[in-house]
């Protein structure tokens, strides 16, 4: 009998070990998953911030981001864009702080170093900005963007060849930063070098062929260099492109002038005298454009 309840005792215990073990696996497992679960969750909260900033929704993209924050306070990524969100909204001093959060969380962020800079502009403290912006270029040489801010503390400080030299490091971190060529070629335009901004403005537009203002900016030039099929071609690109400036249809016309096509610069000056927006000056030389051809504009 006591053998009996003794293996009985046995059986029960055996099958009370496997129970509990079995109950460990699954809390093992839980627990397993639960810290999965949390992981993902940051990451989804962080694609919802940014779904919310791309629609507007700035409150709740930053809530999303404080929330990351919270669970994980050295989220160098969340830490940035809420010193995004700052600065966008005029916060300053809690934009630095933000900033210098995702670089105790990683000293070698260098888009924390970028924004830094940028911030330091909007106050007005071009050395700090500079130092920044340095900083940025030596952990990340292929950083276009603060090459470029460099080049444009240059060009407004009139040390036209540094910033050259800046805005062409730029065009070679990133071949496709537009605003860079843009750039370039002002300062080029300036410097009465026509032919090296045109040839600057033609790779810009093979890397953002639909960009409107580097194509108005390269028909300008064209039209300078006195390539006025090749202008009047472009003017027409970048207008197609959403170009808006209101001098463009005056600069297309005269270009077809030039051509011979008459009758679509009639059009065009007509559109420019017809419209309710368009500046005195530009209308009034649309008007002697008009009666040069013999038409004094009216139907």
């Amino acid at each position: 009998m006591q053998s009996k309840l003794s293996g009985n005792h046995l059986c029960q215990s055996s099958r009370t070990v496997r129970w509990l073990a079995a109950m460990l696996l699954v809390a093992i497992l839980a627990i397993s998953f639960n810290l999965q679960s949390g992981e993902v969750a940051v990451d989804e909260r962080f694609k919802l911030a940014e779904q919310a900033l791309s629609e507007g929704s700035i409150e709740q993209g930053r809530a999303h981001l404080e929330a990351i924050l919270k669970e994980n306070p050295a989220d160098k990524d969340a830490c940035n864009l809420l010193g995004n969100i700052a600065l966008s909204q005029g916060e300053l001093e809690q934009a630095k702080n933000y900033y210098n959060c995702a670089l105790d969380a990683d000293p070698l962020f260098a888009e924390a170093y970028n924004n830094l800079g940028v911030l330091a502009l909007k106050q007005g403290q071009m050395n700090e900005a500079m130092i920044n912006f340095q900083a940025a270029v030596k952990i990340d040489p292929k950083r276009a963007d603060a090459w470029y801010n460099m080049g444009q503390i240059l060009m407004a400080a009139g040390q036209v060849g540094p910033a050259e030299e800046y805005l062409r490091r730029a065009t070679r971190a990133d071949p496709n930063h537009a605003a860079s060529r843009h750039r370039l070629a002002v300062l080029l335009l300036g410097l009465r070098r026509g032919d090296e901004a045109n040839q600057v403005l033609e790779e810009a537009v093979k890397a953002t062929p639909d960009n409107p203002e580097i194509l108005f900016l390269l028909a300008t030039v064209l039209d300078d260099l006195g390539r006025i099929e090749e202008a009047s071609i472009r003017y027409q690109e970048a207008r197609s492109a959403g170009n808006t400036s209101p001098v463009l249809p005056l600069y297309l016309a005269e270009t077809q002038i030039k051509l011979g096509q008459k009758a679509a610069a009639k059009r065009e000056l007509r559109t420019i005298l017809d419209s309710a927006k368009a500046d005195a000056a530009v209308k009034e030389k649309a008007a002697i454009l008009m009666k040069e051809m013999g038409d004094d504009g009216t139907e």
